[in-house]
This record gives C-alpha cells, sequence and structure tokens, in this order.
C-alpha cells in the first residue's frame, strides 16, 4: 500500500535536503515530493504539465508550504488552492521561517490549517515530520 503523499514547496536547497533526510527516518521515504516555488506547486495541484501524471505525481494527502517563494508567493498558492473546487479541503500547514504575527494571521486567514515555525537546526526536522505524520497522515 502507497504511502499519503505530501507536496513540501521549498526554494531553500538545503531545507529541501533535510527533509528529506528527515522523512528517511522517520520512515515515510518515497512520500514526499518536493517543487520549488509557487507556480510549481500550482501546476503540481493542477496537474499540469510535468506533473500530469498522477501515479508519479499523486495528489498529496497534505501541504508543507513555505511562504516566501520566487515566482508565486506562499500567501498566493494558498489563495489560489482554497478557491479550487476540487483542492480546497487540502490541508496546508504553513511551515516557514516568519515569526511575524501577521504572516500568521494571513496565513490562517486564507486558510491555513497549521502553522509551523522551521526549526533552526536540521535535527529538529524530524520532529516536524513525526507531529505531520501524527496530525494528518494517520487514518
Amino acid at each position: 500500500m502507497r504511502q499519503p503523499t505530501v507536496l513540501y514547496v521549498e526554494d531553500e536547497e538545503f531545507d529541501a535536503m533535510f527533509m528529506h533526510r528527515a522523512f528517511e527516518r522517520t520512515g515515510l521515504d518515497g512520500s514526499l515530493n518536493v517543487v520549488a516555488d509557487g507556480q510549481q506547486a500550482i501546476d503540481y495541484l493542477a496537474g499540469k504539465g510535468v506533473y500530469a501524471d498522477r501515479r508519479e505525481h499523486p495528489l498529496p494527502a497534505v501541504i508543507l508550504l513555505d511562504l516566501k517563494l520566487p515566482v508565486v508567493s506562499g500567501f498566493e498558492v494558498l489563495a489560489w488552492l482554497r478557491e479550487q473546487p476540487g483542492l480546497k479541503n487540502l490541508p496546508v500547514v504553513v511551515f516557514s521561517s516568519s515569526d511575524q504575527p501577521e504572516d500568521k494571521a494571513m496565513a490562517s486567514e486564507l486558510g491555513a490549517n497549521d502553522y509551523v515555525q522551521k526549526p533552526s537546526s536540521a535535527l529538529e526536522f524530524p520532529k516536524v515530520v513525526e507531529r505531520l505524520r501524527q496530525r494528518w497522515l494517520t487514518a
């Protein structure tokens, strides 16, 4: 049985690498798909272009979304997602280094389900993955 997919929208290469390692360490390797900007996230979720094959790019069980992204911001991705009839109920966990109250408020207003501040150490990423597993990836 295939594990639930997590779409991680992250432009920082090291953060993506740390998250991949955290998924491997927690036994969820193979369930993480990473895109590097907001437009790629929209294309992935819409199943457009290189993301058209749903066997290779399945709809995620949860989206892990950075806010500060190139091309299209995380806020714009969230706003777009909540307007899509077939996608608007997908859980979105904002995963950002920002601790600004206005960013948290805007994410909540746009429909984010959770807001997790990025840890300062790569060693903390497995705790984030475990939190995702417990909250969003168990039936």
